[in-house]
């Protein structure tokens, strides 16, 4: 995944987004840096939670991820349920059954 240029945003929001990037880069955990990506794509599009999560599963290695996660994972099983609950028809995903799938295309 190619960072977007980000030179046209105030200086304290690309300080902000490069925490994010290196904040990114030290952690071991897989939940954080999907949560630091979100604020990072949020920052530097100005969008949503929800449009910033439809930026990140563009991209296949990340969609491939979050697909394995919420299939495989209680926590992640659980947040894909409160992802459903809380944003209803928009939201990205549909439980079918006992497993879960995205309601987006593939790009």
């Amino acid at each position: 995944m190619q960072a977007p240029d980000i030179s046209h945003l105030s200086p304290d929001l690309v300080t902000q987004i490069k925490k994010y990037r290196r904040m990114r880069r030290e952690t071991k955990n897989s939940d954080t840096r999907w949560t630091l990506l979100i604020k990072e794509l949020r920052a530097t599009h100005g969008c949503s939670i929800l449009e910033a999560e439809t930026i990140a599963l563009s991209y296949d290695h990340l969609r491939r991820w979050v697909e394995k996660s919420i299939n495989t994972r209680q926590k992640c099983r659980k947040q894909a349920l409160a992802h459903i609950s809380l944003n209803g028809d928009q939201s990205l995903i549909l439980r079918e059954g006992d497993s879960f799938v995205f309601r987006i295309p593939k790009p």
